[in-house]
């Protein structure tokens, strides 16, 4: 069982993570939603956390969007230090 250190749900069954905001170098960005960018499915669930199509990724998805610099989150320089 892996669990969203962020919204507290079981990941693999969840069909969306509750946190809408992330905070960046720069400020305060909306999380992207699976499928919301060309080329991503809209009809599966996200094969890395298990959100359903129009979902937020759990926090530290490998396949989550930079809402900022449009790289992978989970491995951009936009986070703080």
């Amino acid at each position: 069982m892996a669990v969203c250190a962020v919204c507290g749900q079981e990941m693999l069954t969840a069909s969306s993570c509750t946190e809408r905001f992330c905070e960046l170098v720069d400020g305060r960005y909306e999380r992207i939603r699976w499928g919301a960018l060309e080329g991503e499915p809209t009809d599966e669930h996200c094969a890395d956390c298990g959100v359903d199509p129009g979902g937020l990724h759990h926090v530290g998805c490998d396949q989550e969007t930079c809402p900022r610099c449009g790289e992978a989150l989970a491995l951009c320089d936009c986070w703080p230090e």
